[in-house]
């Protein structure tokens, strides 16, 4: 009998330590991808040079497609990352169907190799997560270096006048210190270095001109919970830049910026006035929402909103700059709950972990990354800012589901040998003879 059983576990033994083998030959590998997204593919575009007729975010996106792709394609995928992913992997399914009435096919294939990098690294996180601390360890330093090199080039810029040769493109570089910020906080151990870090990304975020950036950078800094310092002191950070916002925005230079009209207030701002300065979203986004009414459920294709809005602005816009649009106009409705759903439930996983599990500072990270996505959607395209900030993010998500994970899976393995025993020391009652 035993004989037997033990010749029926054996084959399930010898398949589990084959699957082992082959999740620690991968992690190597995967360790490598990660570091590459973040120390090569990112700052890259931060160059605004052409090469070969593309900008080169264009090659740094296709770049963390050739090192992430083969690698995850060819290597095991947990069951538990396919769980969380269904919305997502639900969204690009409706993207290739969308293929079939989208007018612009070569677009929409780029559109949609584009939105895949962004899943391909989430799976390519849970690879790397088994030494999850080393990863973060590296990740921060090489945030750090980056927003050090980025401090450099734009001083230099401003001294200089420009750079010789380098042209440097300021949106990626507004839209990533986002992603630095949160990645270089999550192994701070002081408040005081977490509050250093931020002053100076709102800085370099000031200098590259980005209102929204330095709003959202603000907002981080304010809700992040490495800086573990307690409410009113929050509070107080919070009033002292309202009022540092309000006197800025009775500056000659400031209105100039961002209002029409030199007695514009900021009041005009929260009420979207036609005082504000929107650079023509107000006008263009009422007429992309109308253009894509007639196709409210599956929408007109991936990569169509790209197509429509450039046709209605007469070139004057190659994005929406508004990515709740764009998966309306995109994937319609459906597309729209599939996608944001996704993101809302991975935020909320994230800030959840944060507040009652372990590698707090990781799964805030991930709450805060997800935050500063929500909000860039309203004015921006974070969703085609694949290599600065949509890969970042994914394995930043990756990397917090696949910690808590492992986590879950550990202590379940620390309490079933003492449920085991416990009831192996239960003393069994022989029923009554009769």
């Amino acid at each position: 009998m035993d004989r037997e059983a033990g010749e029926r576990i054996a084959p399930s033994a010898r398949s589990d330590a084959v699957s082992a083998d082959l999740a620690r030959s991968a992690q190597g590998p995967a360790q490598r991808a990660v570091y590459f997204a973040f120390a090569v593919a990112m700052p890259l575009t931060f160059v605004g040079n052409v090469v070969g007729g593309y900008q080169a975010s264009g090659w740094a996106w296709l770049l963390n497609l050739v090192a992430i792709a083969p690698l995850v394609l060819t290597g095991p995928v947990p069951v538990r990352a396919v769980r969380y992913l269904s919305p997502y992997l639900a969204f690009l399914g409706l993207c290739i169907l969308s293929l079939a009435w989208m007018d612009y096919l070569q677009k929409g294939l780029l559109t949609f190799l584009q939105l895949a990098v962004p899943l391909l690294a989430y799976i390519l996180a849970w690879r790397a997560s088994d030494r999850v601390e080393e990863v973060l360890d590296r990740l921060a330093q090489i945030c750090l270096l980056g927003l050090g090199l980025v401090a450099v080039l734009l001083l230099a810029g401003h001294v200089l006048g420009g750079l010789p040769v380098l042209e440097l493109s300021v949106r990626p570089v507004a839209i990533s210190l986002t992603v630095m910020f949160a990645v270089a906080t999550v192994t701070a151990r002081s408040w005081r270095r977490t509050m250093l870090i931020g002053v100076a990304v709102v800085l370099i975020a000031g200098l590259t001109g980005s209102r929204m950036s330095s709003a959202i950078l603000m907002i981080l800094l304010l809700c992040t919970p490495s800086l573990a310092v307690s409410l009113k002191w929050r509070v107080a950070v919070a009033v002292l830049a309202v009022l540092l916002l309000v006197q800025l925005s009775q500056t000659e230079a400031f209105k100039e910026r961002f209002f029409f009209d030199s007695d514009a207030t900021l009041t005009d701002v929260l009420t979207l006035s036609p005082k504000l300065n929107t650079a023509g979203r107000r006008e263009a986004w009422p007429a992309l929402k109308a253009a894509c009414s007639d196709a409210p459920i599956t929408g007109h294709g991936v990569g169509a909103s790209a197509q429509i809005i450039d046709q209605i602005s007469g070139g004057g816009f190659g994005q929406p700059h508004n990515d709740y649009l764009r998966t309306y106009c995109d994937t319609g409705l459906v597309g729209t709950f599939l996608f944001w759903g996704f993101f809302l439930a991975a935020g909320v996983r994230s800030v959840m972990l944060a507040i009652r599990g372990a590698d707090r500072q990781l799964h805030a990270a991930a709450g805060l990354l997800v935050l500063a996505f929500v909000l860039f959607a309203l004015t921006d395209n974070p969703m085609v800012y694949t290599a600065h900030f949509m890969t970042p993010l994914a394995i930043i998500l990756g990397l917090s589901d696949a910690s808590y994970q492992r986590k879950r899976v550990q202590e379940r393995r620390r309490v079933a040998p003492r449920a085991r025993l416990a009831l192996a020391s239960t003393p069994t009652v022989s029923p009554p003879m009769r």
